[in-house]
């Protein structure tokens, strides 16, 4: 077909293992077309993405081909290649905050990404800045704020806004709206169309989220331990699924209803929050919360990206300064010792940037418990076989790195880090934001199991709204660093405006 942009041509890739991550896999991609590729975490779907644009590592061998606007990609020199990312190709990346410079401002950084491939002055380029930040919904005066200053919402929105700064003819979107609450995913989603629409950019959308697929994509293809197992438009797919793995992954989905939260006995509290504010120079983002979780109980947080989510588990765990009282299990935690400090757990919101690059997957489990236990050698290793195995991860990653694995497997090894000392308080900051739905799944499970078995308090923090429907015995919504409703009656009666906004935001996976 004429219009066709991207033809992807019995790709395969083979990082010297012998069992190719990716296998003979083809698709096509026309101007103006959203095509979505889903599976689980480790089917090849960021790995063929990558390839695309020659990222992968050098062990990589690429067989095949990827015709874009008749050019081959993969015959192309690495200047070549510079041309095209970023002018041609526009790239939106799992973790927006390995893919930012922790020590430039955003401003510098979205000027960088404009002046790279545009003969532009850099007042022309600082403008163009200006409106990009605009159009993906962040404040002008982010433009002199660093990385580390930002949500991981509004990092992901400052990658996007790098992305798109030169219009693109194609735009490889690899989980895009992952860290993003629902109000926030809608309006990225409507600026995704819009670009579509107005530029006719097409978008290759990596995702687990079936949701963003029913909203946003034409077609879908399935992939499967590195094949493409099924494709069709997504109402075939969904309606309609030829392959039982398919219809695994629909069946996973998690559904938002108006159900009230089961009602549970009160217990001794482990955390209690009173009164507490935190404040980043003159900007407040926590003001006045208080809340307490029982053992054995599940409270979720939900908020948008900015609300406080993570600023409040950051004062749980003594990582900021705070005003009023946290106590955990009774004790003050700006005065727990380090021995107190294993009580309490914590799954990161970024695997990847949490994770110690240089350790191995064993050795970052295993931290914890050299830390705070006296367990050694065969002891030790087989602590750490347990914990893989709870979070469903074959003990043959164990002497893996992280950028070795998927962005899945890799939130798993942080819950497993989480979980290794047993603690009281768990605090899970969107522990299942970069999981396809069928390890979603099985982890929620664990979370039950756990608390089952352990009887841990958990705060739970996620901009998923049936995520947290389904695992938490009440929910706290908070808004501008204020608790604005808190029960079990949340989803069932909301009260006020910005929770009905919330729900009203919420996506389906019907079509």
């Amino acid at each position: 077909m004429s219009d066709v942009l991207l033809s992807v041509e019995d790709v395969s890739v083979d990082f010297g293992s012998g069992s190719p991550a990716v296998s003979e896999v083809s698709f096509s991609l026309t101007a103006g077309e959203v095509l979505a590729v889903v599976g689980e975490s480790g089917s090849g779907k960021t790995v063929t993405a990558m390839s695309l644009l020659g990222l992968l590592p050098s062990s990589a061998s690429v067989t095949g081909r990827a015709l874009l606007g008749g050019r081959d990609l993969y015959s192309l020199s690495l200047n070549e290649l510079r041309e095209v990312r970023g002018n041609e190709v526009g790239m939106v990346f799992q973790e927006p905050m390995s893919a930012l410079n922790p020590v430039l401002t955003i401003g510098s950084q979205i000027v960088e990404a404009v002046r790279v491939h545009c003969s532009v002055s850099r007042a022309e380029a600082r403008a163009r800045a200006l409106e990009l930040l605009r159009l993906v919904g962040l404040p002008v005066e982010r433009f002199k704020a660093y990385p580390h200053e930002m949500s991981g919402g509004q990092l992901q929105r400052v990658v996007i806004a790098m992305a798109v700064a030169n219009e693109p003819s194609l735009l490889i979107a690899d989980e895009p709206t992952t860290a993003l609450d629902v109000t926030v995913q809608a309006e990225i989603l409507g600026l995704l169309r819009d670009l579509r629409d107005r530029l006719g950019v097409a978008i290759l959308l990596i995702t687990h989220d079936m949701g963003v697929v029913a909203d946003l994509a034409d077609r879908v293809i399935v992939m499967n331990a590195g094949r493409v197992v099924e494709t069709g438009t997504v109402r075939q797919v969904f309606q309609k699924p030829a392959q039982p793995y398919t219809r695994t992954l629909l069946d996973s989905v998690l559904s938002l209803d108006s159900r009230e939260l089961p009602a549970r006995a009160p217990a001794a509290p482990v955390l209690r929050l009173s009164g507490v504010s935190i404040s980043y120079g003159k900007f407040r983002a926590v003001s006045d919360v208080s809340l307490e979780i029982g053992r054995g109980e599940v409270l979720g947080l939900v908020g948008e990206s900015g609300s406080g989510k993570s600023s409040i588990a950051a004062a749980v765990t003594g990582l900021v300064r705070y005003s009023g009282g946290i106590t955990v299990a009774g004790k003050e935690v700006c005065a727990l010792r380090k021995a107190d400090r294993g009580r309490i757990g914590l799954v990161f919101q970024d695997p990847l940037s949490s994770l110690n690059p240089r350790a191995t997957v064993g050795r970052s489990i295993a931290q914890p418990l050299l830390l705070h236990t006296s367990l050694r050698g065969a002891e030790l290793t087989a602590k750490v076989d347990s914990l893989l195995d709870a979070v469903q991860l074959s003990v043959s990653l164990r002497d893996r790195y992280p950028h070795e694995l998927s962005g899945g497997q890799r939130q798993r090894v942080g819950i497993a880090r989480a979980i290794a000392l047993d603690p009281d308080l768990l605090i899970a900051d969107e522990p299942t934001s970069a999981l396809d739905v069928t390890v979603q799944a099985r982890v929620l499970d664990l979370f039950r199991s756990l608390q089952r078995d352990l009887r841990f308090a958990c705060l739970f923090i996620s901009h998923d709204l049936a995520v947290v429907q389904h695992l938490s015995d009440r929910v706290a919504i908070l808004h501008q660093g204020r608790v604005v409703e808190e029960g079990a009656s949340v989803f069932a009666a909301p009260q006020d405006p910005y929770t009905q906004r919330l729900l009203a935001s919420a996506l389906t996976v019907s079509v």
